[in-house]
């Protein structure tokens, strides 16, 4: 069994935005396929979690560093990743490198809980048997994705109404798509001379089409932070971006 995988992922012009650089949400994507993949070589993927367990894997919260922005002209992304085991906690850490040729760009954190379908209650991994076979690697990184300290003041920079295109299999808005609202939020099209270097985005709560967000943000020279709300105002997503000169 397959401690680690890595795949090779290439940049296409869809892939890029207005700074000839690839778009955060693409590259989430990318991450997100990669762990897809493996869990299926684990025995772990969403349709057998279903059949064997009735249960789903759930992002809660993710974390992404770059060293420097990817670009159009580097062609192509290597990623990395493994899965660092079982431990008494109820969540699941999923870590990736990210290399442009032998060059190490960057690297991401996931964390990810198992819910029962039918309860919507969160399964301890322990009680999973496919899930205690699997094989923690010796090395793994030490980032943990915390709680995001927000803001007290934060703006509504614009409101945003859950479509189609932004839904995934599970019927919810995809993971990756709340970096692209996060970019909206920081007006990133300005940014030709920086960007941003790290992204931690925490999930709060599902988005369903036809659900109206609020979408606040608060941002320095450094730093941005963005919330979704729904409806009656409850947190949906908090993003945190740092932002570094190119």
């Amino acid at each position: 069994m397959e401690e680690s995988i890595k795949r090779t992922y290439a940049l296409t012009a869809s892939d890029i935005d207005c700074h000839r650089r690839l778009r955060l949400s693409n590259l989430l994507s990318y991450l997100q396929n990669i762990a897809t993949d493996h869990a299926e070589i684990l025995g772990l993927g969403g349709d057998r979690m279903m059949r064997d367990y009735g249960a789903f894997w759930m992002m809660v919260r993710s974390h992404l560093s770059l060293r420097r922005p990817i670009t159009y002209e580097d062609e192509a992304v290597m990623i990395h990743t493994w899965h660092r085991g079982v431990t008494k906690s109820a969540t699941v850490f999923r870590d990736f490198d990210i290399y442009v040729g032998e060059e190490l760009v960057g690297e991401a954190v996931a964390s990810w809980v198992i819910v029962d379908v039918e309860a919507r209650r969160i399964l301890k991994p322990g009680t999973l048997p496919a899930l205690l076979t699997t094989v923690r690697p010796e090395v793994v990184k030490d980032i943990v994705p915390a709680k995001i300290s927000m803001p007290h003041e934060l703006d509504e920079v614009f409101r945003r109404v859950v479509r189609y295109s932004d839904t995934d299999i599970n019927g919810h808005m995809n993971n990756t798509r709340y970096a692209d609202i996060a970019c909206d939020a920081l007006a990133y099209e300005r940014f030709a001379d920086r960007f941003v270097s790290e992204m931690q985005i925490n999930y709060l709560q599902e988005s369903f089409p036809g659900d109206e967000l609020g979408v606040l943000s608060a941002t320095t020279e450094e730093v941005c932070f963005v919330r979704g709300v729904g409806s009656s105002g409850e947190s949906r997503f908090e993003v945190r971006m740092g932002i570094s000169a190119v």
